[in-house]
């Protein structure tokens, strides 16, 4: 009797160990080399991290290789998103979507979607090849709610096969609040070049509150040159302010391969190592925000953010408001750096604001 009370004990011990729930929080990197590379970078950094973002296009089209991979991480106790673009543009020896299924059975909790298309708002912005409109085109939107329209629809349209059936994530730069319109269960927002990081904190975490969703940070290039990502310090800095900011996700872009890890030198590795430390004594609250502050911008209006004069829907030059909303971001973020968020002014946000915030601080306030 004793015997089989212990195999139950060890039974129910290893079934309560495969059904653990996910972290609360994810400290990753991205994986954009080959199969040895990815497996290279996953060795040095696994007793440093929880998550890994397979982002090589090659791996995964190719059901083997990305297998390989996918176990590789499993083993290594790792969590992992894996790159995907609608299989419909062909290039794979396997089914994707059909894949997800297999890959949840075998896999667990540890396989957490796919990281779907990429940096979608700021293609459509910056007129990239994943927009959705260009001025002059025959989807050129008649004005500021054709264009969030539009966007959303088409977005949404190239993840439809996809929205089913697992968490769909991306990393961005803009428009975040029309990507989780869209359909996206969590975007990234991504901090790099001199881009206010308070301000993207504020824009990307009000767009998760209103909807109801997680998001996180990607911490991209610095540099359009070789090192391109910032120094230790400083990454350790962006680390620590997406996790006080509420970050369930942060994540450390690696690309391209100019060292054996991508771009992530022992420098970053010591800065994701202060960070454990950090996190290990520093619980992590939902949110910065604790005084409930948002600022509310226009319905549909699709400006970057970025500077005074950023184009709107990628289409539009500035307007009288984007003036405006610019001079008050800057006070905003004087007084209260990355604890308040942006939200913009539609339905949603007009009767349920009460429910998010105790103060609303609207664009149109003298």
């Amino acid at each position: 009797m004793l015997a089989v009370f212990a195999l139950a004990q060890i039974s129910l011990e290893l079934e309560r160990e495969d059904t653990r729930s996910p972290p609360s929080f994810f400290l990753g990197v991205t994986a954009n080399g080959n199969v040895t590379e990815t497996k290279t970078l996953i060795d040095r950094s696994k007793s440093l991290i929880n998550l890994i973002v397979i982002q090589n296009t090659d791996t995964m089209k190719d059901k083997t290789k990305l297998v390989e991979v996918c176990d590789y991480a499993f083993n290594a106790k790792l969590s992992f998103f894996v790159y995907m673009y609608d299989p419909m543009r062909g290039g794979f020896n396997y089914d994707p979507i059909g894949w997800v299924s297999e890959a949840k059975e075998k896999y667990g909790n540890n396989f957490l979607g796919y990281y779907l298309y990429d940096e979608p708002g700021g293609n459509q912005l910056d007129n990239g090849r994943f927009s959705q409109f260009v001025k002059n085109s025959s989807r050129t939107p008649l004005g500021y709610r054709d264009a969030a329209n539009t966007y959303c629809y088409y977005t949404f349209a190239h993840m439809r096969n996809f929205v089913k059936i697992d968490k769909l994530v991306t990393s961005d730069y803009a428009l975040y609040w029309f990507d989780y319109e869209a359909g996206y269960d969590t975007v990234f927002c991504e901090f790099g070049w001199n881009h206010s990081r308070a301000v993207n904190i504020a824009l990307c975490r009000g767009a998760a509150e209103i909807h109801n969703k997680d998001w996180g940070v990607m911490i991209t290039w610095t540099y359009s040159d070789s090192p391109y990502l910032e120094s230790g310090d400083a990454l350790y800095g962006d680390m620590v302010t997406a996790y006080d900011a509420g970050a369930k996700y942060v994540i450390v872009f690696s690309y391209p391969m100019i060292g054996p890890y991508g771009t992530l030198t022992e420098e970053h590795f010591g800065a994701i190592r202060r960070l454990n430390e950090y996190v290990s004594v520093n619980p992590q609250k939902d949110s910065s925000n604790t005084e409930k502050i948002a600022y509310v911008v226009p319905r549909d209006f699709g400006w970057g953010f970025r500077r005074e004069n950023d184009t709107i829907w990628g289409i539009w030059d500035a307007d009288g408001n984007a003036t405006k909303i610019w001079r008050d971001t800057n006070d905003l973020t004087q007084k209260y750096g990355y604890n308040f968020d942006i939200i913009y002014d539609d339905t949603l946000t007009h009767y349920t604001w009460k429910s998010y915030y105790d103060e609303l601080i609207r664009w149109d306030t003298p």
